[in-house]
């Protein structure tokens, strides 16, 4: 008797749980640490299915402390379900603080940020999204970068 009142609350937890998770997507991608050249795109393909919500969308970066500097440059080109390109984004993101320090949560040698690039967003079409990332710094070949993910979740 006791057990299936423990499977009972289980499943409502885990079905009051999937009911209220605000996350749409979710997917990080393993680039090379040693070589991330300019030309290398990134792919994150999105199935939006509701038009009439709000959004927010952020970048996950994984990075070593080898990284050279304090910041990163990205071009953003979002792919509408038409086919239609949106225009470019160009999005920085600050991976260390002023006095040098590292931001981020994880281990001494790798870091782990999520920089919040846009807020109320709104699709207006349903069917998929492709976002199409590449690094856009001064370097033709960038190092200390492990990961780089795209993160969308309902607006709050």
């Amino acid at each position: 008797m006791k057990i299936k009142k423990i499977i009972y609350l289980l499943i409502v937890v885990i079905v009051f749980l999937a009911c209220n998770s605000k996350v749409v997507y979710d997917d990080n991608k393993q680039v090379s640490q040693e070589s991330w050249k300019i030309s290398d795109k990134l792919y994150y393909e999105v199935d939006i299915k509701d038009t009439v919500k709000t959004y927010k969308l952020a970048i996950n970066i994984r990075n070593t402390i080898d990284y050279p500097y304090s910041n990163i440059y990205f071009y953003l080109n979002t792919i509408l379900p038409n086919g239609k390109v949106t225009k470019q984004d160009t999005i920085e993101c600050y991976l260390s603080y002023p006095d040098g320090t590292w931001k981020g949560k994880g281990s001494s040698k790798m870091k782990d940020n999520r920089f919040w690039i846009a807020k109320n967003v709104k699709f207006d079409q349903v069917g998929k999204y492709i976002f199409e990332l590449r690094q856009a710094t001064t370097d033709s070949t960038l190092r200390g970068i492990s990961d780089i993910g795209l993160h969308i979740e309902y607006q709050d």
